[in-house]
């Protein structure tokens, strides 16, 4: 019997926003991802080229009165190594947008942070976060 995969969570976190050159968004989504095994961030300039755009995802655990933040984890399955969840397109960079997919490592999504780093505007950003039950 062929299993039915659902997507459980389909969010849009930036909606065809324009960003300047030099400037730095945080979409703070404060979502709870405890439920999930992987988010994949789908960052794109619709039709547009997405060259040096710097993402930088941040998990939160909430504890009483503070929140603590990771935006890397140490992996030991392969080896120990740290694995950022930070991602820059490079200037030679054709294409209109990239999936970042990364492994849920705290139950909060704190948040997004978008920098373009380039020297030209981008007049349309969206972001979208998706992902299934574990």
């Amino acid at each position: 019997m062929d299993e039915e995969v659902v997507v459980a969570l389909q969010q849009v976190l930036l909606d065809g926003k324009p960003m300047t050159a030099g400037q730095e968004r945080r979409l703070l989504p404060g979502l709870d991802v405890a439920a999930y095994d992987r988010l994949h961030f789908h960052i794109s300039a619709g039709n547009r080229g997405i060259e040096k755009m710097h993402t930088r995802i941040l998990f939160g655990t909430p504890l009483q009165g503070v929140t603590l933040l990771a935006d890397s984890t140490v992996w030991f399955e392969d080896s120990v190594s740290e694995r950022e969840f930070s991602f820059e397109t490079p200037a030679s960079y054709g294409g209109t947008g990239f999936v970042m997919s990364v492994p849920v490592v705290a139950p909060l999504l704190y948040d997004v942070i978008l920098r373009n780093t380039g020297a030209s505007d981008k007049p349309n950003i969206y972001v979208t976060v998706l992902a299934q039950e574990i």
